[in-house]
């Protein structure tokens, strides 16, 4: 391959782990963004996208950095050295969440007996809250470690590192499904719909903007075989 050709190449896949991560981080935050509406049927629809995408990023990132380091060792060597540097330094010092089980969210929020009407309701909320705050730990987490491959590639596996966050995801909404949706679903019945997702507003933007846009080739369609 052609100096400038791979170099631009190299470009091209460091972007694209960067887009697997960013989308990662996107499903995980509408899986938050589905427990803060305290939406059990959203929630466990949006699990099932991240795992599907968390499926396709350790495909791919497997695929992306496997053709880095190749295209890493070329740039270093013979003719074509000094272009990239074969350890580029990443930075690694975010620690990983740790991890959000039911008896962690019963001992940080017990709930006694017994139970008084407004403590019970304080601790659902809070129990549902750190959930949110733990996926958007889960988020950073999986932010910082995607850059820090992108700058060394020796750094830690994306692949793992991707199966681990769609467990770690899996773990803890089933703690909160076990502390909260399925011990109290009279209370998470009149909280549901107070904090509607944003991301479903987007999804009907688009899709109306595909509709539309569908109607108007339809329409045209119609009017080149009248």
């Amino acid at each position: 391959m052609h100096k400038i050709a791979a170099e631009l190449r190299h470009r091209e896949l460091t972007q694209e782990i960067y887009n697997i991560g960013d989308e990662v981080a996107e499903y995980l935050e509408h899986l938050i963004e589905a427990i803060e509406d305290w939406d059990e049927e959203l929630c466990m629809d949006c699990l099932a996208e991240l795992g599907d995408i968390v499926e396709d990023a350790r495909v791919d990132s497997g695929r992306c950095v496997g053709e880095l380091m190749g295209l890493r060792q070329a740039l270093v060597s013979g003719v074509r050295s000094g272009t990239i540097s074969a350890a580029s330094s990443g930075v690694n010092d975010v620690e990983e969440p740790e991890q959000l089980t039911p008896r962690l969210l019963d001992e940080r929020f017990p709930i006694s007996k017994p139970i008084v009407v407004h403590e019970l309701a304080q601790s659902l909320r809070y129990r549902t809250q750190a959930v949110a705050d733990y996926l958007r730990e889960v988020v950073e987490y999986v932010l910082a470690q995607t850059d820090a491959v992108a700058r060394n590639l020796d750094m830690v596996s994306l692949p793992h590192l991707y199966k681990r966050t769609g467990e770690s995801a899996l773990i803890a909404v089933q703690a909160w499904k076990h502390t909260v949706l399925d011990t109290h679903p009279a209370y998470v019945r009149t909280m549901r719909g107070h904090n509607p997702p944003q991301f479903l507003e987007e999804r009907a933007r688009v899709a109306a903007v595909v509709e539309k846009v569908r109607a108007k080739r339809e329409a045209a369609r119609r009017a080149t075989t009248a």
